[in-house]
């Protein structure tokens, strides 16, 4: 008999062990809440402010299951979108950018769950986009959409330049987070810690990373250095930026796709990487890690319905040989007990990086680098450390294979660069 008259098989996203242990997941959600897998409230309300918690709080209270999270949040976002054209029908213009700022934030959330280009994902991007086009015309300082020409589409960006600059030719921050963390999370509402020092920042989705993939662009494993370029080609047609005064920031897989920018564009001045993702291969974190972080990272692919063909691809993540042509000053930021990429592997790069590679590890510090580890509440805010050691990049200073070990006391040791001595 043919196999025509068998009903087709619908492929399933996502990989194998995201399905296998659904039930796991649905089960520890219950018990550890929204952080299962990594600090989401903690790094969702650093560009909110406080006034997040009772957003969060309704969330917690409201989730049980892996599949709670699209329509909880959605409704958070839906009712802080109300608030603020409520405010704004009241003149209230700053409540009014409050509530844009975290309808934005939580549409971002919602959109996280959704490992698939469906129309609810596209309209849950559209609000996102709304609410956040919003905010920016009620910012305290400049904010602008800019979507940067990149193959057959654009890398979706907005511009920020700090309160009480007008035109003028300014630094420029490229900002970029992880997997799980899109554009709108990138800047703070309030006291941004690079704006406050006098930066202006691009804070941008690149491919596979937030809006880019709903819009077409995918992530592959040398995407990022064409759009290294791109974002340099947009930096120079700007007249309010320098080009000669450009550095980056990436977190979390943005350590390794800012890596990857910085390698390929050596008139960057610096760059600043932390909570990192620097194994070759990625096994940690695709592997042993919670399936979520690869069930998203197949979608950011374009490959959510082909686990073979993902696994063959992340062979080719591997920064040895870009990092060994380095000449930009590269600071790595990380925990010594990262779970998602061990420590030794940041270390190796920086031991081969062709320029300088300074460390900043803390004691115990899992890869959120998150509280209350005691080396993270007691040592040096990393934030503010790489936002220094970046304005000394642009003011000329030569950086050096410094190793700031923090530990659990708060003290910062000095400790052999693996450049050297063997770690």
């Amino acid at each position: 008999m043919s196999n025509s008259s068998q009903p087709a098989i619908a492929k399933k996203n996502g990989p194998r062990r995201w399905h296998e242990q659904r039930w796991i997941i649905d089960s520890v959600l219950r018990t550890d809440g929204l952080e299962w897998d990594q600090p989401r409230i903690a790094y969702t309300l650093r560009p909110m402010g406080l006034d997040g918690n009772a957003d969060f709080a309704l969330a917690l209270s409201r989730i049980n299951k892996f599949d709670d999270l699209v329509p909880v949040f959605r409704d958070l976002a839906d009712r802080r979108r109300r608030l603020g054209e409520e405010a704004l029908a009241a003149d209230r213009k700053v409540t009014a950018r409050e509530h844009f700022f975290h309808a934005a934030v939580l549409y971002s959330t919602a959109e996280w769950s959704i490992w698939k280009t469906t129309p609810e994902l596209v309209a849950l991007d559209d609000a996102k986009n709304a609410a956040y086009k919003e905010y920016a015309k009620l910012a305290d300082h400049h904010v602008e959409r800019v979507e940067i020409p990149f193959g057959d589409g654009y890398l979706p960006a907005w511009y920020h330049r700090p309160v009480g600059t007008g035109d003028e030719s300014l630094p420029l921050l490229l900002s970029c987070g992880g997997m799980d963390q899109a554009k709108e999370l990138n800047v703070s509402m309030y006291g941004d810690k690079f704006l406050e020092r006098g930066f202006a920042i691009l804070a941008f989705d690149g491919p596979g990373q937030g809006e880019a993939p709903i819009r077409g662009t995918d992530f592959t494993p040398t995407a990022w250095i064409d759009a290294g370029e791109a974002l340099f080609d947009w930096a120079r047609g700007r007249d309010d930026v320098d080009e000669d005064q450009i550095v980056g920031y990436g977190l979390s897989f943005g350590s390794y796709w800012m890596t990857q920018i910085a390698a390929s564009q050596p008139t960057m001045r610096g760059a600043a990487v932390g909570l990192v993702c620097h194994e070759p291969g990625g096994h940690g974190i695709f592997e042993a890690a919670s399936p979520s972080f690869k069930a998203r990272f197949m979608w950011m692919s374009g490959l959510e319905e082909d686990e073979t063909a993902f696994d063959e691809m992340v062979q080719q993540l591997d920064l040895r040989e870009q990092a060994a042509g380095m000449t930009v000053p590269w600071l790595v930021v990380a925990g010594d007990a990262d779970e998602l990429s061990p420590i030794e592997h940041s270390y190796d790069l920086a031991e081969i990086a062709g320029g300088p590679s300074p460390l900043l590890v803390y004691a115990q510090g899992r890869h959120a680098l998150s509280q209350p580890t005691p080396s993270v509440v007691a040592g040096p805010n990393w934030f503010s450390y790489a936002a220094d050691w970046l304005l000394d990049r642009l003011a000329g200073v030569p950086a050096e294979n410094t190793f700031d070990y923090v530990t659990a006391t708060g003290v910062v040791e000095s400790r052999p660069h693996p450049k050297n001595a063997k770690h």
